[in-house]
């Protein structure tokens, strides 16, 4: 079973009414799909990946690694009460910080 690839350089001509059955499809059945020529910068997308990445060490990396879920995991206790959203969402759902959020358009240029 693969996953639905959709290639947006297609919405531009004689396939749109094609991909854009397949992007229907795929949002309906699978709820999440794989984008191809998307146009969006590489050397962006690295960079907002490596934001990403450094928020989650700084923020809530040891937030994960202290909650009961994680040490209940850690231990091989049976957690079959809870499910998988809970198991998958450990902790990462920190207090608001909006307001401490820095202006990172000046970071990604």
């Amino acid at each position: 079973m693969a996953i639905p690839v959709i290639d947006l350089a297609e919405l531009h001509g004689d396939k749109r009414s094609k991909t854009m059955t397949s992007l229907h499809e795929a949002c309906e059945k699978w709820g999440f799909f794989q984008v191809d020529n998307h146009g969006v910068d590489k050397k962006l997308m690295e960079k907002v990946k490596e934001m990403v990445n450094d928020y989650y060490d700084e923020n809530l990396k040891e937030k994960f690694y202290e909650s009961e879920m994680t040490k209940s995991l850690n231990k091989n206790e049976k957690i079959s009460d809870m499910d998988w959203e809970s198991t998958f969402f450990i902790c990462h759902h920190p207090n608001s910080n909006i307001n401490q959020i820095p202006n990172i358009t000046k970071q990604l240029w």
